[in-house]
């Protein structure tokens, strides 16, 4: 833990070396993309460092277009100790031309993995993040196409590194982009006509879409990483002005962050105690056995109303629908296990997704660890 604390400063310029193959016609190269990358690297003792690049870069095909041009890129570090508690260390800090802070440097000596390692004299898409001391260094390669990988050198001290693993990056279409916008504004009509029912399955919608509808979906996020700071603050937003500050993902936030700190060794029972304190457990048995239900909320069940419990919505489940899809083939079709499927489907889904939502959500309401912590 020692080695964590030496990064009060955050003194580190980070390289991460994303990989791509795609390579589209020159014709769109003044339409900046969306981009978001995560990886991870371990510390010992059972800690871990998450590194999340976000923001923008050139098209395809502008090949020929220097650094600055065109990119809007922001880095975010999150450590989290063995017990499961998450801090910010450094949150959307601005990332700059590491070819312009360091002209004369040889990149290739920046002790990435061969797939992620600079050229002697070329800079292309090599970052770093001022606010940090050691180095903390950030490379996007090749610097032609979309970036698919992401590696991290990340100095916790002169001379002494902390290489990430290679991590993944998505793209954003203009669709995409699109199809959020217009689900945010149907959010922000539902709240506001108090149709809590209509706004919660909008916001699965966002955060989730396969548990909120069937195929085919809307082109909107379907991975962690594709939540957007923007987006998780103005779902938010919107849930705590409308509520009164009753619900939300805040709200949520400090209510999970109590259960975690009672069960900080056990991952199920903090998850538990959450769902106790947000009411999302049954208070009484069920009239009939459907064997497939537990003693969580069905979406039926769930109070939609500014009588629930403080944290209760936006729901963390999945719909009766996608649920009942799975349980019940269609006809014709034959499947043994389908009831147990959708069972796993159920009930699993609240002991992965709610730990991963919540720490999205800590990533980006949090504010960062004080450089002052000793």
């Amino acid at each position: 833990m020692a080695k964590m604390l030496s990064l009060k400063p955050l003194g580190c310029v980070l390289t991460v070396a994303l990989v791509t193959t795609a390579t589209i016609p020159g014709d769109a190269q003044s339409n900046p993309s969306r981009i978001a990358c995560e990886t991870m690297a371990y510390l010992g003792q059972g800690g871990s460092l998450t590194y999340r690049l976000a923001g923008s870069l050139p098209e395809p095909g502008a090949n020929n277009l220097p650094n600055s041009t065109g990119t809007a890129l922001t880095l975010t570090v999150q450590w989290q100790d063995r017990t499961g508690r998450v801090q910010t260390l450094l949150n959307a800090a601005a990332l700059s031309d590491y070819g312009q802070l360091a002209p004369d440097a040889d990149y290739a000596q920046l002790p990435f993995e061969d797939p992620f390692r600079g050229q002697p004299n070329n800079a292309d898409r090599l970052y770093s993040a001022p606010d940090s001391v050691h180095g903390l260094y950030l490379s996007l390669r090749p610097t032609s196409g979309q970036p698919q990988q992401m590696q991290t050198v990340h100095y916790l001290a002169p001379g002494e590194y902390l290489r990430s693993m290679a991590g993944t990056c998505q793209t954003a279409n203009a669709d995409g982009d699109a199809a959020i916008d217009a689900q945010l504004t149907l959010l922000q009509e539902r709240l506001q006509a108090e149709d809590w029912a209509g706004a919660d399955r909008v916001t699965r919608l966002l955060l989730a879409p396969g548990t909120a509808s069937l195929p085919p979906f809307e082109p909107l996020p379907s991975d962690p990483v594709s939540l957007r700071p923007e987006l998780i603050n103005a779902i938010d937003q919107m849930w705590l002005t409308a509520s009164d500050g009753r619900f939300g993902l805040s709200v949520q936030r400090r209510l999970w962050q109590e259960a975690l700190a009672e069960h900080a060794n056990n991952g199920a029972a903090a998850v538990n105690a959450f769902r106790d304190r947000v009411g999302w457990k049954l208070a009484a048995p069920r009239p009939e056995v459907d064997f497939i239900s537990s003693d969580w909320l069905n979406e039926s069940e769930v109070t939609y109303s500014l009588q629930a419990p403080a944290g209760h919505l936006p729901w963390a489940g999945v719909s009766d629908e996608v649920v009942q899809a799975i349980a019940v083939p269609p006809p014709g079709v034959h499947c043994g296990i389908c009831t147990v499927d959708a069972m796993q489907l159920r009930n699993e889904h609240f002991y992965r997704y709610i730990p991963q939502l919540m720490e999205r959500v800590a990533l980006y309401l949090d504010p960062p660890l004080s450089q002052n912590v000793e």
